[in-house]
């Protein structure tokens, strides 16, 4: 069966569910994706464990089944998954961006053609878009410090 377009990757964490499936809505996407919820989100992908196999397995999963050919990738602020370095907001932003740019290295040489987003939020419910690292990735350049931030 075909017909799901968007397969998004996000924490499990309950504390951006809301502002994530707001966001998602807001856009059109939400009830249009197939969603792969575990504690580090794309984190996962940086590993050559169990935990690749298994969001790897969830991804091809989507995209034989469903069909998909864009990836949302979601990551957030204070994310347990990476505690015991302290950072702040936009040292986070900065941290994450370039994992999930990993994460789409890893993503795109296992399904070539997919479109990969990354966003990291914040606490105040704030998106950030993460840098375009391959051609096929749809998010856009951003200044973190001067950065107008996508909101909901």
């Amino acid at each position: 069966m075909k017909g799901c377009q968007n397969l998004v990757i996000m924490c499990m964490d309950f504390r951006f569910q809301i502002s994530i499936y707001s966001w998602l809505k807001h856009r059109g996407v939400f009830g249009n994706c197939d969603v792969i919820s575990v504690a580090g989100s794309s984190l996962n992908l940086l590993h050559d464990a169990e935990p690749k196999t298994f969001i790897l397995n969830q991804i091809d999963l989507a995209h034989k089944k469903h069909g998909i050919d864009k990836i949302l990738i979601f990551h957030h602020e204070d994310c347990a998954a990476v505690s015991g370095t302290p950072m702040d907001t936009e040292e986070q932003i900065r941290f994450h961006h370039e994992k999930m740019n990993l994460a789409e290295k890893v993503i795109v040489s296992y399904l070539p053609n997919v479109t990969v987003n990354k966003y990291f939020i914040s606490h105040k419910g704030q998106f950030y878009p993460s840098i375009v690292e391959h051609p096929n990735s749809a998010s856009t350049r951003t200044s973190i410090k001067n950065s107008n931030a996508l909101r909901i």
